[in-house]
């Protein structure tokens, strides 16, 4: 069996705590999960399906769950087929295709991206199946993220500051109300009321993009042929390896040109026009000698 990234069994103790977390206290959960994460990075073993969140969707956080596979280049359009048949048959409801990506710079390099919207309760399985499709295909999970933002708590945040804009509101339109308002006065009120319903309007928008994102998941698979990752074996790691640190020291040895050529050619021509100014008195001195007798 092929062993995943280490850093994957590092959210699965995290995730446990977030699916225990109320929405208020879902976003430190998630800082906890990520220096839980970096304190297990030596673990010896890790989860084939990837980091999970436990078996309930944490209350009012958005997840995003990001997975990269490394296959043999001929290998990457089937699987990628299967993934989006896969998501097919959940069904539009619960699973949507949203993006699909397809590169071939070269006959054994191919680069590709699929893009989801899932269910949040089917995120994590959806991504377990898919780890198994690439397996079957020779290939295996280079690496897997969950990142978790606290919408709910946003949505919380959004709801008291529009009440808080409605009471205003409320509170200008009583003083529209009161007898002897000037003209300039009453047209200031009214400006003032719409500034403010133009304000509760953007705070909707922006509520319901936090919802979404809590009942959606964006899942998102990145596949890579072997030979643009360093190459398959041992031999084309190293020299892939050799090869950036050629690139690097010859950048280096460009740049130092780079700034030292037009100095060196400066002092050239410093010395060249020295030796020339030497050389005028001595063919003037040379020229006024009398010519010896014949």
């Amino acid at each position: 069996m092929r062993r995943s990234s280490v850093s994957l069994l590092a959210l699965v103790a995290p995730a446990l705590m977030l699916s225990a977390c109320s929405a208020e206290k879902s976003e430190d959960a998630v800082a906890a999960a990520s220096d839980a994460a970096a304190e297990a990075a030596s673990g010896v073993s890790s989860s084939k399906a990837g980091p999970s969140i436990g078996g309930a969707v944490a209350p009012g956080v958005a997840f995003t769950y990001a997975y990269a596979f490394s296959l043999p280049a001929k290998a990457i359009s089937s699987v990628q087929q299967e993934h989006a048949a896969a998501c097919q048959k959940l069904g539009s409801a619960r699973c949507r295709v949203t993006g699909i990506n397809y590169d071939q710079p070269g006959e054994d390099q191919v680069s590709a991206r699929t893009d989801f919207l899932l269910a949040p309760d089917i995120a994590h399985a959806f991504g377990t199946d898919g780890i198994k499709a690439v397996e079957q295909a020779e290939g295996k999970l280079e690496n897997a993220s969950v990142s978790g933002e606290n919408a709910g708590n946003a949505i919380k945040l959004s709801q008291q500051d529009s009440a808080a804009v409605q009471a205003e509101i409320a509170r200008i339109e009583l003083r529209l109300k009161a007898p002897g308002l000037t003209r300039a006065e009453r047209v200031e009120l009214q400006q003032q009321i719409a500034g403010l319903q133009e304000q509760l309007r953007g705070q909707a928008v922006e509520r319901r993009a936090k919802e979404a994102s809590i009942a959606t998941t964006p899942v998102s698979f990145t596949y890579a042929s072997e030979s643009l990752i360093g190459g398959g074996n041992t031999f084309g790691r190293a020299a892939g390896a050799s090869w950036s640190s050629a690139k690097t020291v010859l950048s280096f040895v460009t740049l130092i040109a780079g700034v030292a050529l037009p100095w060196v050619l400066l002092i050239g021509l410093a010395v060249l026009a020295w030796h020339g100014l030497r050389r005028r008195p001595a063919a003037a001195a040379s020229a006024a000698e009398p010519a010896a007798p014949q």
